[in-house]
């Protein structure tokens, strides 16, 4: 009865709270599609505006980075704004730009980051490779051959025109007096000339100027051989530089801790101060070799950058990797490519005929020499209309027309004992003048001698004689030289490697000894300053060995500079072990 009177009365409850919370969840559903849209729609106006205003704060501060050159951050800050405008075109636009522009310049400056102590992560490592081409691009005497190389072709060219005719054009109109009556001319005409026979001096000047070409030519591939020759001393010369410090550095640290170890020591009084004051020397000794390490590799960068012709202020990184592989190296092989390939040998082998092109120049001035040459036009003279006169019969009706004149004739020159007689023969045809009625023609033969005129062909074929027998004396000269070249080169490369077996077997020794003596330190038989003597040596040791590493490079180098051929030590070897295993 009880649980009934309950039921009843919670039902009654229930009915009479429904209609009050139909009323609350009306109100609350109004308020959500009304009221807050309306405060959504507020605040969504109002970060638009915000977002819009930092857009073009973005963009303007790109356009200023852009402006610095600065196109890394450029585009960082057109795709911040972009983020807020993904469809704007007009940001999608200047990103492209910007990004063209930065990788063009990163093209410009791969070599080399031209920023005053830049960090060290930012620097380029530089190959020898990369050092050899930037060398070349920076190199004032290869530019000067490559202008040198064009001039050559140039003067080829001039000296096969030479040998074609000789064609001009000519158009003149005249306005004068004559008698006081004013008259009108008119000529137009085309001239030329022809050498018919000069002794061969104009075929074997083009002859001479082939050469003077290949000459051109050789001495570029001569700078770049003695330019990759200097290249590679200091680069190898700062790798063992970079090496030496390293070493000195481990040293360093090494020494660093017995010193401690020591001090400690001396300050509990377990060891003598004579002790104390002999580790505490090494280590002296040993930063002392630290700052002349550091200050070697100062000065062989300065001098690879000297030799790359890049400003001493730009940084450059080079992590050098130098591994002994013993090569073979044949003196008679190397000195017949030597012959073969030595830009020196080939310059002075055409220098020969060079001047033996000259010779021949000299002699053919001494020939006759036969040109033909001529002319053909149209041409009239006429008394102006208002001044015509009557010079004849119904003069002042005829109206002159352009008529055909011409000339043609040979030239010869014959020189003989330091003179010259010369002798030309003409026809000619001329349209009439202003003071007559008809044409002239004429058959011309002329005579000259010109006495002594000539003496400068003695002298020139004097000079030529000199100038082979020199250019021979340097042949037979730069053959002796290279024979000492190659010859050094060989004998070097064969000394360094003995040096290094030497240095390396040093090293193993030093390794050894080191080890021993820590052995005897702790069983209290040796003193700690013995320990820093022991690695002294050794890095003394490891030292050598790098020395005498980068003197087998540098061997090795000066062999392909004696050949002529950047790669050819390593070419021959990779040639013969493809061979060897075939």
């Amino acid at each position: 009865m009880m649980m009934f009177l309950i039921y009843r009365n919670s039902r009654k409850l229930a009915l009479l709270i429904s209609p009050f919370l139909i009323v609350l969840f009306a109100c609350a559903v109004f308020d959500i599609l009304f009221v807050n849209n309306l405060s959504f729609a507020e605040v969504s106006s109002a970060q638009k505006a915000e977002n819009k205003k930092l857009e073009k704060e973005l963009i303007k501060s790109g356009k200023k980075c852009y402006g610095s050159k600065e196109y890394d951050e450029a585009i960082k800050k057109w795709e911040e704004a972009l983020t807020l405008d993904p469809n704007n075109k007009k940001i999608k636009k200047y990103i492209e730009e910007a990004k063209k522009k930065l990788e063009r310049k990163l093209k410009k400056e791969k070599r080399l980051i031209s920023v005053t102590s830049p960090p060290e992560e930012m620097l380029p490592i530089l190959s020898l490779d990369d050092c050899i081409k930037i060398a070349e691009t920076n190199s004032l005497p290869l530019q000067i051959a490559r202008k040198s190389m064009k001039l050559a072709d140039m003067r080829l060219f001039e000296a096969r025109r030479n040998m074609l005719p000789s064609v001009s054009f000519n158009w003149e109109d005249v306005d004068g007096r004559v008698n006081a009556k004013r008259y009108l001319g008119r000529k137009q005409t085309i001239e030329g000339q022809q050498a018919i026979f000069h002794g061969g001096e104009l075929y074997f000047t083009m002859k001479q100027a082939e050469v003077n070409l290949d000459i051109v030519k050789t001495d570029y591939k001569r700078i770049k051989n003695e330019l990759i020759l200097q290249v590679k001393k200091a680069y190898y010369t700062l790798a063992k530089s970079k090496e030496n410090l390293k070493i000195q550095i481990a040293l360093k640290e090494e020494v660093e801790k017995i010193l401690d170890m020591v001090n400690k020591q001396f300050e509990l009084a377990i060891t003598s101060k004579l002790e104390y004051l002999n580790v505490s020397s090494q280590a002296g000794q040993v930063d002392f070799q630290i700052v002349s390490a550091a200050g070697d590799e100062d000065l062989a960068e300065l001098i690879l950058k000297q030799a790359m012709n890049v400003d001493f202020k730009d940084k450059i990184t080079i992590e050098p990797k130098l591994e002994f592989t013993k090569l073979d190296v044949d003196f008679n092989k190397v000195l017949n490519a030597a012959f073969l390939n030595r830009p020196e040998m080939k310059i002075n082998s055409m220098m020969l005929q060079y001047y033996k092109y000259e010779k021949d120049i000299a002699k053919a001035k001494g020939w006759p020499k036969i040109d033909v040459m001529g002319a053909w036009g149209m041409a009239k003279e006429e008394y102006a209309a208002d001044d015509r006169v009557n010079y004849g019969v119904n003069y002042q009706d005829i109206d002159q027309k352009l008529e055909q004149q011409y000339y043609y004739g040979i030239k010869a020159s014959m020189p003989f004992w330091g003179s010259t007689t010369e002798i030309s023969r003409t026809n000619e045809q001329w349209v009439p003048m202003i003071s007559t009625t008809h044409g002239t023609e004429a058959k011309t033969t002329s005579y000259k001698f010109n006495f002594l005129d000539n003496l400068k062909y003695y002298s020139d074929k004097q000079l030529a004689d000199i100038e082979l027998d020199r250019a021979n004396q340097e042949f037979n000269k730069t053959k002796q030289d290279i024979i000492l070249e190659v010859r050094e080169g060989c004998y070097n490369y064969e000394k360094t490697v003995v040096q290094l077996e030497t240095a390396s077997n040093k090293v193993k020794y030093q390794e050894k000894d080191l080890e021993f003596v820590k052995v005897k330190r702790s069983m209290d038989e040796a003193q700690d300053s013995s320990i820093v003597e022991s690695m002294v040596k050794l890095a003394q040791e490891k030292f050598g060995y790098v020395q005498a590493l980068t003197d087998y490079y540098i061997a090795i180098a000066s062999i392909n500079k004696a050949v002529g051929e950047e790669n050819y030590i390593d070419r021959q070897n990779t040639l013969s072990g493809i061979s060897g295993k075939n």
